[in-house]
Formats: C-alpha cells, structure tokens, sequence
C-alpha cells in the first residue's frame, strides 16, 4: 500500500500543476482545468481511502482502493473524450 500511497500523491501533484497550468492560460483552457481539478479532488479522495485502509487493515478496503486508483487512469486511456464529457457535464467536446 505504500507504493499506492506514493503513486496517489505524484497523480495528485501532477493534477494539482495541471489545474494551476490550465488555469493560466487562454481559451478554453480553464474547462480543462474543472476537469483536472475534479480528478484532483476524486484522487485525495483515494487518498484517505488508502490511510484509512493502513490504519484499518482490512483487506477488501485495499481492494477497493486499488481499483479506485485504476478506475480513472483506465477509463482515460479507453475512451479519453468520453471521461472529459463525463467531468464537464454539458459541455460535450467533439474531437473528431
């Protein structure tokens, strides 16, 4: 669990500077910056779930934690619009 612990908090400082990055700049990019911010909040969720699970140690919570973690990463690399739509609700970006 420690390595989850370590991998949780590099995606949360990497959203962190991708919400601050996209929040900077011009356009359209500050929708994306909703997006990443809620990815941020949705991994300190996990987060807990992960120092909750070691001071309980009960082995379903690690589960359930391990594929928390996954859940996002695997969705954006199945169908990446799909989970910006999912993030922006009613903002539908077409990026064919």
């Amino acid at each position: 669990m420690k390595k989850l612990k370590i991998a949780t908090m590099v995606i949360m400082a990497l959203l962190l500077i991708l919400t601050i990055v996209s929040l900077l700049l011009g356009g359209f990019m500050p929708l994306f910056s909703i997006a990443f911010g809620l990815l941020f909040a949705y991994y300190i969720l996990v987060y807990g779930l992960i120092y909750l699970t070691n001071k309980i140690g009960k082995m379903i919570f690690r589960y359930v934690a391990i594929a928390l973690f996954f859940l996002p990463i695997l969705w954006s690399l199945w169908d990446w619009e799909n989970l910006l739509n999912f993030l922006l609700q009613g903002i539908h970006l077409d990026m064919k």
